[in-house]
């Protein structure tokens, strides 16, 4: 994996979804790192996981349309360092954050909400 590919891959997420593109920016700024990235492979299917303590965030793009914004950790199906291959672990973060706080519609309407969750719900 390259960083190049990275910024491909979040060039293309972000004229499909500009909030979940810049939520990964932003993560990777405040010290996520990259656990696991693949693509484009056929269908333009691509993935990028990034990770931080036991929490970790799961970016796709499938046929040209976003996956939205995952989360797995010890709340959501266990922590992601163990289930980062099981996609079971992870759940929509609107539904992650909906547990602890009223239900958000989209990370598109709030997507400093979601970093801030985010970088708390990791330690």
């Amino acid at each position: 994996m390259s960083d190049a590919r990275v910024a491909e891959f979040l060039t293309r997420l972000s004229a499909r979804d500009a909030a979940a593109a810049w939520l990964a920016r932003e993560l990777m700024q405040a010290g996520w790192s990259v656990h696991d990235f693949f693509g484009p492979v056929q269908m333009d299917v691509w993935q990028l996981v990034l990770r931080r303590g036991s929490c970790g965030v799961r970016f796709g793009i499938e046929r040209g349309y976003s996956d939205g914004v995952a989360v797995a950790d010890e709340v959501t199906g266990g922590d992601a360092a163990a289930v980062a291959d099981r996609a079971v672990a992870y759940r929509p973060i609107t539904v992650a954050m909906s547990e602890t706080k009223p239900a958000v519609a989209s990370v598109m309407s709030d997507p400093a909400a979601a970093l801030e969750w985010l970088i708390r719900r990791s330690g």
